[in-house]
């Protein structure tokens, strides 16, 4: 849920550059929807299965699984604005 009280899920699929991030949006603000998906996925370079979490130091994170060319997936994480009514990917997280 954002700050706002928009209700979200993450989800993952395959797109034109393999996996993707994508994201819907609640109407109803409720689990039965409907949703809307999001025109634009959230990332969607071989990148999915996200979750957005907070660090002890109150920054919201999405963490997510990224995987170059044919290499394995490793653990990518971006800070990530629910302030609004959409989420908002940010720059990559180096902790």
């Amino acid at each position: 849920m954002t700050k706002t009280g928009k209700f979200g899920m993450l989800w993952s699929t395959r797109g034109t550059h393999r996996y993707l991030q994508g994201v819907a949006y609640s109407e109803s603000g409720t689990i039965k929807g409907p949703w809307i998906q999001a025109e634009k996925p959230l990332k969607e370079d071989n990148s999915g299965h996200g979750m957005i979490f907070t660090t002890f130091e109150g920054k919201r994170l999405l963490i997510l699984h990224h995987a170059e060319e044919q290499g394995p997936r490793k653990p990518q994480l971006y800070e990530i604005d629910d302030s609004g009514d959409t989420l908002v990917l940010g720059s990559r997280f180096n902790p």
